[in-house]
């Protein structure tokens, strides 16, 4: 599920260059400016920006104080997170219900440069927030299984180093 995520955002990010690269092109080397190419490339990297945030959950990379925690009895932690998780849930939820609300307001509203309704271009909030409660869930479940706390926290990548670093003197 990942590599299609980031495969999706590495191409959202191709996107966002070239459009760049072709409005810079055509209003510095042709004089010529294309009208459309900066707004589109603010849109799709909103979008991309905005799916990122799935990824993160997914991959335990947002930032977090784990320090009390750690400190907590196993049972009594992995209930914290799981409350934690369920108040991001409660927010995501909030999210996705206003963000279509705000979606739908936007058909009426169109884009300046792109001649397209701001529907399309809104709806990345709501899928963003759905996208995100899907991870977050999945996350759970798994989470429900894992004995080790700081597979629960942190990034598989961050576990190894710390397991690796923990035998050092500072």
């Amino acid at each position: 599920m990942t590599d299609s995520k980031r495969s999706a955002d590495q191409g959202l990010y191709s996107l966002v260059e070239r459009f760049g690269l072709m409005g810079v092109l055509f209003r510095y080397v042709f004089r010529s400016p294309l009208g459309w190419s900066e707004e589109l490339s603010r849109y799709v990297m909103i979008w991309m920006a905005l799916l990122s945030v799935a990824l993160c959950i997914w991959r335990h990379e947002h930032v977090g104080v784990t320090m009390f925690v750690k400190k907590l009895p196993r049972t009594l932690a992995k209930g914290v997170v799981f409350a934690s998780n369920g108040f991001v849930l409660a927010f995501l939820s909030v999210l996705t219900i206003y963000g279509f609300q705000m979606a739908q307001r936007g058909k009426a509203q169109i884009a300046t440069g792109l001649g397209t309704s701001m529907e399309w271009w809104l709806m990345a909030v709501p899928v963003s927030a759905l996208l995100c409660m899907v991870m977050l869930i999945c996350k759970m479940i798994l989470d429900i299984r894992r004995t080790d706390l700081d597979e629960m926290l942190m990034s598989e990548e961050l576990v190894d180093a710390v397991k690796r670093e923990e035998g050092l003197d500072f």
